[in-house]
This record gives C-alpha cells, sequence and structure tokens, in this order.
C-alpha cells in the first residue's frame, strides 16, 4: 500500500487523518508545518501529500511548489476550508482538492484516484485540469 504525507497545522486535525487513514492500510506520515513536510519527503518514500492550504509560515501553495519542484511525481491533494480563495496557480500545481468538511469517503477517494492516476503516466509534472476541478466540489 501507498504511503501518504499529510501536512496540517491542526494537530487534532492531523490525527484524526493519520488514523483514518492508518485503517485503509496507507502508511502514514505526519508533519505540522510546511518545512517539517518537505523534510519528510525528503527523506522518505511518499506516493502523495495531503496538504493543508492556511497553515502559518509556510502554506500549502508554498510546500505545493517546492515539492513539484523537487518530486514532480508525487501526488498532491489540497485541503481547504476556502476553495474559492485558492489561487489558480495553486491549482494548477495540485491534483485534486477536497473541502474541509468532506465526509472521509471524499478523501479517500480523492486519494486513491490520484495514486492511480499517478501511476498510469509518466512523472511529466503537468496535470489535466478535470481531475481536480471536476472533482469533490460538494
Amino acid at each position: 500500500m501507498a504511503t501518504l504525507l499529510c501536512v496540517d497545522d491542526h494537530p487534532q486535525a492531523l490525527a484524526i487523518r493519520k488514523m483514518l487513514l492508518e485503517t485503509k492500510g496507507y502508511t502514514v506520515l505526519t508533519a505540522d508545518d510546511g518545512p517539517s513536510g518537505i523534510h519528510l519527503v525528503r527523506e522518505h518514500t511518499v506516493d502523495a501529500v495531503v496538504l493543508d492550504y492556511k497553515m502559518p509560515g509556510m502554506d500549502g501553495a508554498q510546500v505545493a511548489e517546492v515539492l513539484r519542484r523537487e518530486h514532480p511525481a508525487i501526488a498532491i491533494v489540497l485541503l481547504t476550508g476556502v476553495a474559492l480563495e485558492v489561487p489558480e496557480t495553486l491549482l494548477r500545481m495540485v491534483d485534486t482538492y477536497v473541502r474541509k468538511g468532506e465526509s472521509a469517503e471524499v478523501l479517500l477517494s480523492a486519494i486513491e484516484q490520484v495514486l492511480s492516476y499517478r501511476t498510469r503516466r509518466p512523472s511529466s509534472g503537468t496535470r489535466q485540469s478535470t481531475d481536480k476541478r471536476d472533482q469533490h466540489t460538494g
């Protein structure tokens, strides 16, 4: 099964997400800020990152930019409570996004889809716009 990294500055949300994903068979690493998440990706083989958008210091956009540059094949699922405020440049860097508050099934489906998509194509660093905009918009 895949190794996932969850990056979120809310410890309780991070713990719940880790428990949910581990019960589905994923190996889950966690980071409570962007720099720690980037460090973990550099030190471990990570298949996908579940990334909070709004974080103090280094936000999700800055983390996604580093990940795309250093690890273009990694799948990124952005978590946001403010989908309408997410810049278009960030949406082009991530594979999909899920609104916070969506059901666990929506998050799990998004992760499964990006992992499946990433394993079927070369790591060109480009994503189809329909993958992130047509899914998970509630």
